[in-house]
């Protein structure tokens, strides 16, 4: 790997990985520019957080990731709704009710480690991670993706 590879793979002083964790892939796209640049961004916090989470040896710093990306979700789920309902969606409420259940799932992620410090983090949590980010993206987010692109809205290019 080059050193600019690994410089990229994460901030300056932290360990990097061999390979990102979730890599942004060009069959991620959308075609939705907004929202392609949101997925970029919560693929590279997440990495950031997976880094974090393996490590586990700053109890605050993951807390605080955690949040974080808690957070960006929050928002970044609001505005593929927002954009769902303007476009007029068909799929809205069975994609919202995907988005619902995510923030369940990592809110009950926080909570669990909040109350367990010695909470585990492997390829078990990973996998179950990345296998809901990807999936989203690929079926759900592209669903959408595809049908906006099909039906834009009256007078928007």
């Amino acid at each position: 790997m080059s050193e600019a590879g690994a410089a990229n793979r994460g901030r300056a002083g932290k360990k990097a990985m061999s390979e990102p964790f979730l890599e942004w892939k060009t069959v991620y796209r959308l075609g939705v520019e907004m929202l392609d640049y949101e997925h970029q961004d919560l693929f590279a916090r997440l990495n950031e957080l997976n880094e974090e989470l393996l490590r586990h040896d700053e109890r605050e710093k993951i807390e605080a990731g955690l949040g974080e990306v808690y957070a960006r979700l929050q928002a970044h789920f609001a505005l593929e709704e927002r954009f769902m309902r303007e476009h007029k969606f068909p799929g809205y409420a069975e994609h919202k009710a995907e988005h619902d259940q995510l923030l369940d799932d990592f809110m009950e992620f926080m909570l669990r480690f909040e109350r367990d410090a010695t909470l585990s983090y492997g390829e078990p949590e990973q996998a179950t991670l990345k296998h809901w980010v990807v999936d989203h993206v690929l079926t759900s987010d592209l669903e959408m993706g595809r049908f906006v692109a099909s039906h834009p809205i009256s007078g928007k290019p």
